[in-house]
Order: structure tokens, then sequence, then C-alpha cells
């Protein structure tokens, strides 16, 4: 994370989604656990990109899993 003049910015890196097709619709998509949710995906109608899982995102998973719930996908499609 990289602070400038009080407010925050953060990078991450990303991976070409491999499944991409041109005819796709942008959407953005996010795991949920809970009630938190975790950008995954970036689709836009040029490409697609994947968010490595974070620390606090697999640790999450673990401790849902432990519970016997689950995860769930939430796509956000955009115009």
């Amino acid at each position: 994370m990289v602070q400038l003049a009080g407010s925050h910015v953060c990078l991450a890196q990303t991976s070409p989604h491999s499944f991409y097709k041109s005819s796709q619709e942008p959407k953005l998509v996010f795991h949920r656990y809970g009630n938190q949710y975790f950008l995954s995906q970036i689709w836009t109608t040029s490409e697609s990109r994947d968010f490595p899982m974070s620390r606090a995102e697999r640790e999450l998973k673990k401790n849902i899993a432990a519970g016997g719930q689950v995860q769930t996908e939430f796509v956000l499609a955009m115009r």
C-alpha cells in the first residue's frame, strides 16, 4: 500500500483469465464469505483479469470451510 497526501492507494498484481471470450459482457466477480466480499475478477469487453487471493481471504475461506459453510460467487454486471 502506498500513502499519498493522506489518501491510500492500493496496487494489486493480476493475471490474465484463461477462459476469456471476447463476447463477454463487462462485470466484476466477487467471492463472498458470510457478509464479506473479495474482488476476484474484472471482465471488460477486451480482456479479463484474475486477482490472487489475499491472506485475509485464504484465512476466512479456511475458517468458513471448517464451519461447514461455503463460498459463493457474486457477479456485478456493468454497462
